[in-house]
């Protein structure tokens, strides 16, 4: 009788639509997450009757083998991953996380000028791949390593997986220029901007070297499980509308107030072991802080075609993957209206 009863509840949940476990967010540690994070502190989720679990994983190839055996039903991900997940899977990109404002800024190569002796990209163009500490720190299969194709290009040069060393940790890339693992590490904001105002108050000497200009805005993407986003259609959309919601409310917010709920949750969600009230008061950590900006966050909208067409392209040609997969089988504006 008493499995009996627990079948009918099941069944009741199901032809309510309620979900009978949390839907896992895996979270990057990109501003594409920071509304999710602050839509969960703020009870914006809550609100819509989505309970949420974030699984926080710094490295992009644990998110995408984690999406790809079903152990998250949605990540926040960069363009590439999802071009790399419909070659493996059925990724279903319901919407924009995160949208940069300049695209020249959206990344940022990082050099330690008095030991490499580089002090511009023609230098570091010029370097590449004539030993081995010549090469760029970045994370292979993304974005960014599509970015960086596009700028060497422009300076006259063919990439070559010889001038790259893959890391998809952003959190130690600065680390490896100052240590003088690597030349050159190509970083995202805010952790140029973090990791620049840290080294000088440490007196390491990171130098940012010119811009992305030429470069479309590489947005971060919502990206659900497409068998999740059929069976729950209306999760989805809750889901994008407290995002939404959350993303409007961060436009409102000081950076004081950003910083002082945010910065807690980031360390004690991918700095495990390490006491947020001991890192946030040194010294070179509160100017480091200080240097950052808050960006302003676009309401979701859909993803521009454009824009996985073209990295796509570019996917196919570098060989990550053999196949097109149509732009419509892969992003939807379904759940935004």
């Amino acid at each position: 009788m008493r499995k009996l009863s627990l079948v009918l509840v099941f069944l009741l949940l199901a032809v309510a639509g309620v979900l009978p476990q949390p839907l896992r967010v895996s979270l990057s540690p990109v501003l594409g997450s920071a509304p999710v994070l602050f839509g969960v502190e703020w009870g914006f989720f809550d609100h819509e009757g989505l309970e949420v679990e974030l699984i926080p994983l710094a490295s992009q190839r644990d998110r995408l083998f984690a999406f790809q055996a079903g152990q998250v039903d949605v990540v926040i991900a960069d363009v590439t991953s999802v071009v790399l997940l419909a070659a493996q899977g059925e990724p279903l990109v319901v919407a924009t996380a995160y949208v940069p404002e300049d695209p020249a800024k959206q990344f940022t190569v990082l050099v330690q000028q008095e030991y490499s002796g580089i002090s511009s990209i023609e230098d570091l163009a010029a370097a590449l791949g004539t030993r081995s500490f010549f090469r760029i720190a970045l994370p292979l299969q993304s974005d960014i390593e599509y970015a960086t194709d596009v700028v060497l290009e422009s300076h006259g040069l063919t990439p070559d997986p010889r001038f790259y060393f893959g890391q998809d940790n952003l959190f130690i890339m600065a680390s490896m220029v100052i240590y003088g693992v690597v030349a050159a590490a190509v970083l995202p904001e805010p952790y140029a901007s973090y990791s620049l105002k840290f080294a000088e108050a440490e007196g390491l000497g990171l130098t940012a070297l010119g811009d992305f200009s030429g470069i479309p805005p590489l947005p971060h993407l919502i990206v659900f499980q497409r068998r999740y986003a059929e069976e729950h259609p209306e999760a989805v959309r809750k889901f994008v509308s407290a995002f939404g919601a959350a993303a409007e409310r961060m436009n409102e917010e000081t950076k004081e107030g950003l910083l002082s709920l945010g910065a807690p949750e980031v360390l004690r969600l991918f700095y495990r072991g390490q006491n947020p009230e001991e890192v946030l008061v040194h010294p070179s950590v509160l100017a480091a802080i200080e240097a950052l900006s808050v960006p302003y966050f676009q309401a979701p909208t859909v993803l521009p075609k454009g824009i996985y067409d073209a990295i796509q392209r570019w996917a196919i040609e570098k060989g990550y993957v053999r196949f097109e997969h149509p732009y419509e089988e892969v992003v939807t504006d379904e759940y935004l209206k």
